[in-house]
């Protein structure tokens, strides 16, 4: 399960990376034209906060289709994480150079001076960022959880990535799956903290697999949500509002 302290401590780190380059870069950019006339130091502070530091979100995307990349395709994960690295690099590019030209700096959408500024140096350090992201999701993968439960005398080990929803029966919790019905004695209560966040608490009587979620709707004073099977479960008026 993906711890997500860990996960921003990667963006601080990655962050206070583009911070370091961009001072690092503006430094010899003072020294190399500060002799110019023409210079202006705040001209280079914004080309730098928007082809260095806007690359911070597309980092955070990145990660986001790096995950979703080892979820589905664990087998040739770096196959297409090497084919998306170009791809990533090259919408940052025409980005930058759209909003640079936005602010007067280039006379054109597509510069070819830029271009050759770009992936002359900076598209070096973004590409070793979407590296180590890469190596982060990769060595960060996700682990199968899985919970002792029963199935008349026997007890089974059940993937909770398996479970659609909970539901409180007395003394006993029902694990719903899309084809059978586990139980074990435990509360909601205690389950809803151990399952949580993958699990959300919509009824003093369910517990819902987030991934599992439909949609939400409302009929008349009531709302419910929608499983990815048809079920509807409804949502507890102490509960709303439910997001996930």
């Amino acid at each position: 399960m993906w711890k997500i302290g860990s996960e921003k401590r990667f963006y601080y780190l990655a962050t206070i990376a583009l911070v370091a380059i961009f001072v690092i870069t503006l430094v010899q950019n003072v020294i190399r034209y500060s002799d110019h006339s023409s210079y202006s130091i705040w001209v280079s502070i914004g080309y730098l906060c928007v082809s260095v530091l806007l690359f911070v979100p597309f980092l955070m995307l990145g990660v986001r289709i790096q995950k979703t990349i080892q979820k589905r395709y664990p087998k040739i994960y770096w196959v297409l994480i090497v084919c998306s690295v170009p791809v990533i690099l090259f919408v940052f590019y025409l980005l930058s150079n759209v909003v640079l030209h936005s602010f007067g700096y280039f006379d054109h959408f597509i510069d070819q001076e830029y271009a050759r500024y770009y992936f002359g140096r900076e598209a070096l350090y973004h590409l070793l960022l979407i590296i180590a992201a890469a190596i982060y999701v990769h060595n960060t993968k996700e682990k199968k959880r899985t919970i002792l439960v029963s199935k008349g005398r026997k007890t089974v080990t059940l993937p909770l990535a398996s479970v659609l929803w909970v539901e409180a029966d007395d003394h006993y919790l029902k694990f719903h799956t899309e084809t059978d019905t586990f139980i074990k004695r435990y509360s909601m209560g205690a389950i809803a903290k151990q399952l949580s966040p993958d699990f959300i608490r919509i009824h003093r009587k369910y517990l819902v697999n987030k991934e599992h979620i439909h949609s939400k709707e409302k009929q008349q004073r009531d709302a419910y949500l929608v499983l990815n099977s048809g079920k509807r479960l409804k949502i507890g008026q102490s509960y709303k509002p439910v997001s996930w």
